[in-house]
């Protein structure tokens, strides 16, 4: 199997976990860290949520303004900095410019072959795509030195400030790898990796990870998924087992003691 960029026709596809460890034995021959994204949907857009709908892009700092004041009157006990909420607005679902990235490719591939809840028409399958990014690389396309080592996600960090909500006026920067701080629960089991990016401006092109050297993209056939899931639930990788909160942990209980999935 051989590694194809995000933009070239005929891709390689990922059929099995076994053509997954196939691709990977290229992929990290040169022992670079590696970073995945998996997309149960191709035709999902590789942009941040902020950054998707017009609408939220205006009002990304109001958003984030409600949001801690909402968490400061259900007496959260968090005091983050800027950085640090946007975080944690990510993992409550909150809009925000941050895009999640696993260090482990099953957990993408598992993204990338997620069952369809909807029913009827809306519940088929699509063809899936699964994403491999340096981070390393993708930091000194955007213009670092010393090897473009991720940076923290921190107020004290100088190269990020032009890439904080509302703080991206001035100079016009690439997309970047960074790290979270291992700040709460969910930020510790899901590893904290991100790619930031500015908000767009008009005229500027759409997705501009999809160009980005540092990245690669493979597609995961719909009529694959089905099987590729049984490989992984056998694996171990399963909706709880990713999440790891008590609902979907009791769900898959449920599920194992014969009461199905709902």
């Amino acid at each position: 199997m051989t590694e194809q960029g995000s933009g070239d026709q005929g891709r390689s596809t990922i059929a099995s976990v076994e053509d997954l460890m196939r691709l990977l034995g290229p992929v990290t021959a040169e022992g670079r860290e590696t970073w995945y994204r998996g997309h149960r949907d191709q035709s999902w857009l590789l942009e941040p949520s902020v950054h998707r709908t017009p609408a939220h892009r205006d009002t990304e700092l109001a958003m984030l303004a409600r949001f801690r004041q909402e968490a400061a009157a259900a007496g959260l006990p968090y005091a983050f900095d800027e950085w640090g909420w946007v975080t944690f607005a990510q993992h409550h679902m909150l809009p925000t410019r941050l895009l999640d990235w696993s260090k482990s490719p099953l957990v993408a591939l598992y993204f990338a072959s997620e069952r369809v809840a909807a029913a009827g028409a809306e519940g088929i399958e699509q063809d899936g795509e699964l994403f491999v990014l340096y981070p390393n690389r993708l930091n000194e396309e955007a213009g670092d030195a010393g090897g473009g080592h991720p940076a923290l996600l921190h107020d004290s960090e100088i190269s990020l400030r032009e890439y904080l909500p509302g703080g991206d006026g001035g100079a016009r920067r690439k997309p970047r790898a960074v790290v979270a701080p291992h700040s709460f629960d969910r930020i510790r089991f899901q590893a904290g990796t991100f790619t930031v990016s500015q908000r767009p401006l008009a005229g500027e092109p759409d997705e501009p990870l999809r160009r980005a050297d540092a990245l690669l993209s493979f597609l995961v056939p719909s009529d694959a998924k089905r099987d590729i899931r049984t490989q992984l639930e056998v694996l171990g990788l399963n909706e709880a087992s990713i999440y790891r909160d008590l609902d979907r942990i009791a769900k898959s209980i449920r599920s194992q003691h014969g009461g199905g999935v709902s």
